[in-house]
């Protein structure tokens, strides 16, 4: 096969290539949601020992409160990744949904209400995984993500068209 043809193959079936990215992501978050709270919180204290270790070297060993702020760092790891990963995937919606012929707003508006409808049942999917429960929370706070990755790719849009415009030279 030719290059030409992998361009055609590749143009007529865009909108199917290009959920693909989306599509894996779904299934990363699927799978960190499928893991038990013991395995889920192992995860997120690997990252607060890393956070702890760095914040030590630099400020000194942590006194007081120790457990306390293990805590509060731990919610901050597991609560921020959900964020990222909504934000993420709002943008990998956004990317598949430019291959359609809808205005820019309504993909901002569908891709943000898919993310934000798959958040919710990935919350009810956790009710069945051992340890873990569903939280209109956390549904919540990944609809934040979903709406800020939006707000990121839209201001790099708008910055990407402004650059691109012709200048009028005078």
């Amino acid at each position: 096969m030719t290059v030409k043809n992998w361009k055609i193959i590749l143009a007529k079936y865009k909108k199917v290539w290009s959920a693909v990215p989306a599509i894996l992501f779904m299934v990363v978050i699927y799978w960190f949601s499928s893991r038990t709270a013991v395995q889920s919180q192992g995860s997120s204290n690997k990252v607060v020992d890393v956070v702890v270790a760095v914040g030590e070297s630099c400020f000194g060993k942590i006194k007081d409160n120790r457990d306390q702020v293990y805590e509060i760092l731990s919610t901050i790891v597991r609560k921020g990744a959900h964020f990222t990963e909504y934000a993420v995937l709002c943008a990998l919606l956004l990317y598949w949904l430019s291959s359609f012929s809808i205005s820019y707003r309504r993909r901002c508006a569908i891709a943000v209400a898919i993310s934000a409808l798959y958040a919710a049942t990935d919350e009810f999917h956790q009710l069945f995984v051992p340890g873990r429960s569903g939280q209109i929370t956390d549904v919540m706070i990944d609809t934040s993500g979903a709406l800020v990755g939006m707000l990121v790719v839209s201001a790099a849009r708008i910055i990407v068209l402004h650059y691109r415009k012709p200048r009028t030279v005078y």
